[in-house]
């Protein structure tokens, strides 16, 4: 039950920290491109979603080149912070989900009492409001592509052993 509850707080404490800084480097991000333009700042705003998506796939390719390797395994399993950081794990795309979730509930409640937060900030969660429809979006055309890929290369491999198999029988 201790383990459990450790394990908890270790979660919590991984999403706070990473939607924290997302949410911070979102907020600095948005911020300085509207200074030049708002539509900016919006494609800004998707780009960046983007390659967090990017690079959210592409630390579980890393980590499993990673323990692929004997050399690397031997170098990891030393490593008391790459166990900790293994061990409360949480894909960015969950913590990018959370994140608009916030966003989403925040913006509604802004928009019953807009002088809650500075106005800048108001702007920049009433901007971002809709963003979760921008994760969604991208985060199922990146999966449909994935499999569309996938299917496409088993058909291939289907297509290659049946003409074998055609050409063995002549």
């Amino acid at each position: 039950m201790v383990d459990r509850i450790k394990q908890i707080v270790k979660y919590v404490a991984y999403f706070l920290f990473a939607g924290v800084l997302w949410g911070l480097f979102m907020y600095f991000v948005y911020t300085w491109l509207a200074g030049y333009s708002l539509l900016i700042a919006y494609l800004g705003n998707f780009l960046l979603i983007i390659v967090a998506l990017i690079a959210d796939e592409a630390s579980f390719k890393i980590f499993e080149k990673a323990m692929e390797s004997e050399e690397h395994l031997d170098v990891l399993r030393n490593d008391r912070f790459f166990q900790f950081f293994l061990d409360s794990y949480i894909s960015f795309k969950a913590i990018l989900y959370l994140f608009y979730i916030f966003t989403m509930v925040f913006s509604q409640i802004i928009d019953y009492y807009p002088t809650l937060v500075h106005e800048n900030l108001a702007s920049f969660i009433i901007a971002n409001e809709y963003s979760i429809l921008l994760l969604v979006a991208v985060d199922l055309f990146s999966g449909q592509f994935t499999n569309d890929k996938q299917r496409r290369r088993e058909l291939f491999e289907n297509f290659k052993k049946h003409l074998a198999e055609k050409v063995m029988d002549k």
